[in-house]
């Protein structure tokens, strides 16, 4: 497996797997070629696109021994800063197989998992019944109907993705005029707190100086992402 250690947004305590933009989305997805910083970063930064598809080809094995270097190491794993868990249009089941094949075995053999936890925009009840005891899921929604097919194939846990602006406007180093929490189709969202207070006073994992938000890493609450 190829992954990196932290970012800016996301801290420096956890391990990040990406897989390449748009081989591995659902084409329903409205950020694709619509302004997705992940397809930006790979524009900017060709080998982060090359390193991405380096995980198209999984092995359960090398997957168990990353979550096993991150419990180690005191790393949570974020599953998917780029990409998603499809390969060509379709889920792709071998990888969640490995991944799920990975953790039973950690798990038989006495370990102990890391926190782990990923964002989706594909509503797939197999994504839920193999991974959602072991990574914390969120689906990646826009609207009331999103929500909706999300929870009927299984998710507990969303993302809104505030892309009509009906929170606030995404400020860099934070907006605290965003609300900490809204109530949108019957669902309550906290804030990203990161974009709330800036990633310089808190992020995803923490980092030297920073608190570590830890809201989704430990799958507390529904999140709101701001339009950016």
């Amino acid at each position: 497996m190829k992954y990196a250690i932290g970012n800016e947004k996301l801290g420096e305590n956890c391990i990040v797997v990406s897989r390449p933009v748009g081989d591995t989305c659902p084409n329903s997805c409205e950020f694709l070629g619509n302004g997705c910083y992940a397809e930006f970063t790979e524009k900017r930064f060709p080998n982060a696109r090359t390193a991405g598809f380096a995980n198209l080809i999984t092995e359960w094995n090398t997957i168990r021994s990353m979550i096993v270097h991150a419990e180690k190491n005191n790393y949570t794993i974020r599953w998917h800063e780029r990409g998603d868990f499809l390969k060509d249009g379709n889920l792709d089941m071998g990888y969640i197989e490995n991944i799920e094949r990975a953790c039973l075995d950690i798990l038989r053999k006495g370990g102990r998992l890391p926190k782990m936890w990923s964002y989706t925009h594909f509503y797939d009840s197999r994504i839920v019944t193999r991974l959602s005891s072991f990574i914390k899921l969120y689906a990646s929604v826009h609207n009331a109907e999103d929500i909706k097919k999300a929870k009927q194939v299984g998710f507990k846990l969303f993302a809104w993705c505030d892309s009509q602006g009906l929170i606030a406007k995404y400020k860099k180093g934070g907006n605290p005029d965003a609300p900490k929490i809204t109530e949108l189709h019957g669902e309550k969202f906290v804030t990203c707190p990161e974009m709330r207070k800036g990633r310089n006073k808190i992020t995803c994992t923490g980092k030297k100086g920073g608190i570590a938000c830890n809201l989704c890493t430990f799958g507390l609450a529904n999140v709101a992402f701001l339009e950016h």
